[in-house]
């Protein structure tokens, strides 16, 4: 069971999809996060990749983020992303894109969008992070006090320094880990 831990929507349940396609960030690993990003939260604009039914994004809008980008492809987490927006009555907050994050983050380029915060719960067992990463910085879609969150397996670490990109944090929670990058010179 999936539920907003703070904000405007604390303690309200949302829709996941039943199966092995998405998997959650679990609420300990979420309530950390959280409990970092708050300072950057207000008024932020936030992309969430590889978003699932939500469950990132939206615990962003419920803490204060003014809008969140959702990417994601997978037809049965489309439809409860949409569904948990409207649920809690984010559809003029939220922007979704029925692709994979290549074509997203593509096309958001075009637009000349540009975020505050970029969350990534990409799929483990596919090592899309460091391209995912990659893309968005030739993209020039991350402002320069701009940060990009990943979760990933503690055992698949991520290189210090991804383009103009710095690992400046990382924390781990058991078998997951969370990697802070932000725009910084990067000293190997």
């Amino acid at each position: 069971m999936l539920r907003i831990i703070s904000g405007e929507h604390k303690g309200r349940i949302i829709k996941s999809v039943t199966g092995r396609h998405t998997r959650p960030t679990t609420d300990k690993v979420k309530e950390s996060l959280f409990n970092i990003l708050q300072p950057k939260l207000p008024g932020a604009f936030v992309l969430d990749l590889f978003s699932g039914t939500g469950n990132l994004g939206l615990e962003s809008l419920s803490r204060g983020a003014e809008n969140v980008v959702f990417v994601e492809r997978d037809r049965a987490a489309l439809h409860v992303l949409y569904e948990n927006c409207h649920a809690l009555g984010y559809d003029e907050y939220s922007d979704i894109l029925p692709y994979d994050f290549k074509r997203a983050i593509t096309r958001l380029s075009e637009m000349n969008k540009s975020f505050d915060i970029v969350l990534m719960d990409p799929p483990y067992e596919h090592g899309l992070e460091v391209g995912a990463i990659q893309a968005l910085d030739e993209g020039d879609l991350v402002k320069n006090d701009g940060i990009i969150v990943v979760e990933h397996l503690v055992l698949n670490a991520l290189p210090q320094c991804i383009g103009k990109f710095s690992r400046y944090d990382l924390r781990k929670y058991g078998n997951t880990a969370i990697s802070f990058y932000g725009k910084e010179t990067c000293h190997q």
